[in-house]
């Protein structure tokens, strides 16, 4: 009896910016957008960070602001949106294709044996 199998191997890769969008809350777009409101007005940091607090919002690890803290939010967000904007060009690599053949002949029983913990094994 012949048994023959087939194997096929292959690798593609691919760069596209569409693979890098990383999601943010709503709470977390809200802060953003609320931020960015109140820098257009002239407020500092330290400004908006008081007024975060006086209206009783956190951060989002529960925290009270403070300015370095709304200086970071503004900055991950710009450089966010930086990446987000840049202009990438789809790459892919070489594709490669291996092809591997196996045949097996004299597909006969092979006999039982015992081993030392008295389960079955094929020689």
């Amino acid at each position: 009896m012949h048994l023959k199998t087939q194997t096929v191997f292959f690798t593609i890769t691919q760069r596209t910016p569409n693979l890098n969008f990383l999601q943010h809350s709503e709470y977390q777009f809200f802060l953003s957008e609320t931020i960015t409101a109140h820098r257009e007005k002239g407020k500092t940091f330290d400004q908006i960070a008081e007024w975060l607090n006086k209206k009783g919002y956190l951060s989002v690890r529960r925290k009270k602001f403070k300015g370095n803290h709304v200086h970071s939010i503004t900055k991950k967000k710009r450089l966010k949106d930086e990446k987000l904007e840049r202009d990438y060009s789809e790459k892919w690599s070489d594709f490669s294709l291996e092809v591997v053949y196996k045949t097996l002949v004299n597909l006969s029983p092979l006999p039982l044996k015992h081993n030392q913990q008295t389960s079955l094994y094929r020689v």
